[in-house]
């Protein structure tokens, strides 16, 4: 048994003699322990300079941001300054390599994240008329088509798609979802009614006569859905926007930031004079996004609005419809009892 205890541990301390050389091979940066290059902060505003400390001695360094490539030749320095005027906001790469003076390369890769530098202008509305509103509506989607408004609810056994009497706030025509299904956003196209559900990753879509005609699949989460023109914009729950063909083919993808950062939770949408309009879930906050750049150039407080008793967790501000004949937004919630149209005085241009 002696015999073989020292076999073991003569096993045993050879694994741990080749793991630390493996180990030191791995964390083997620089004389000083560091890596190639190192920043301050990851997060930068547009129009800031990074500063890129080099933290080895190199006979020559370039620095590719993304795909382009700006090259420091035949110098020996320990910063490099990197310009992001006419960058686009959200995340980015920067590899930097250098030669040392042995000759031998290096490279490392830092990620960064630009944000926008100018806050969201607050904008004004005033409210116009109130309608009734069904409590017993879990609202997930609010569309216009002509001058008839149209509504989806979520919860499981719940979910519905609804043509909606505006003055009065009854449901002309019903349409339940099975119930595996938690409804989300609606949006019309081409007299195509799309439906969004929560995690199943289906999108029906139905005639103007609520007749199912095709169930197309997604791979995220399932929020708000709008519409420019013929494309779909959908949003997960992220600070993502997707943009799809009708046939459900995605085109397209922005991240939504605002001077502070990632937008996180967009959540029902409505696109409105070439913006993007979207609730931020579980606040009393609408932001206007522009889709091209993704970047929030205004924000609506709605807590004036918030009917008396108001969850934030449930009951949360949800709906938004925009009604172009009128140039009058129309907001409401989930269970709320009261849609609200509005105008609103000052949109960020």
């Amino acid at each position: 048994m002696a015999g073989l205890s020292s076999w073991v541990c003569l096993v045993v301390v050879s694994c741990c003699i080749v793991w630390g050389c493996q180990q030191a091979k791995k964390n083997d940066t620089g004389s000083d322990g560091a890596g190639l290059a190192s920043l301050a902060t990851t997060t930068y505003h547009l129009g800031d300079t990074i500063i890129i400390g080099i933290n080895q001695s190199l006979a020559h360094v370039s620095i590719m941001f993304d795909n382009k490539e700006e090259r420091l030749v035949n110098q020996d320095t320990h910063e490099v300054r990197i310009g992001t005027s006419g960058q686009t906001i959200g995340p980015h790469q920067l590899i930097v390599r250098g030669i040392a003076a042995d000759q031998k390369p290096l490279a490392d890769t830092l990620n960064i994240e630009l944000w926008p530098t100018t806050p969201p202008l607050t904008l004004q509305y005033s409210v116009v008329k109130s309608y009734p509103h069904q409590t017993s509506s879990f609202t997930q989607g609010l569309e216009f088509h002509g001058k008839t408004l149209y509504e989806s609810t979520g919860l499981h056994k719940e979910s519905n798609v609804m043509q909606v009497e505006l003055e009065t706030g009854s449901i002309r025509k019903s349409v339940p979802l099975a119930e595996q299904y938690f409804g989300e956003g609606i949006t019309i196209v081409n007299d195509k009614i799309y439906q969004l559900t929560w995690l199943s990753g289906v999108c029906f879509r139905y005639s103007m006569d609520f007749k199912l005609e095709k169930m197309f699949p997604y791979h995220t989460q399932g929020w708000g859905l709008t519409h420019r023109d013929t494309t779909l914009i959908m949003s997960d729950g992220t600070n993502k926007l997707y943009f799809y063909t009708p046939g459900f083919k995605l085109k397209s993808e922005v991240a939504v930031y605002d001077n502070n950062g990632p937008v996180n939770r967009l959540n029902e949408l409505e696109y409105a004079n070439g913006y993007v309009f979207a609730n931020v879930w579980r606040t009393n906050r609408i932001v206007q996004i522009d889709p091209a750049s993704g970047i929030v150039v205004g924000v609506m407080h709605m807590d004036p609005i918030l009917p008396p008793g108001t969850s934030k967790e449930d009951d949360v501000l949800n709906g938004i419809a925009y009604q172009p004949q009128e140039k009058a937004f129309y907001i409401t919630g989930k269970r709320w009892p009261t849609l609200y149209k509005l105008n609103v005085s000052q949109i960020a241009l």
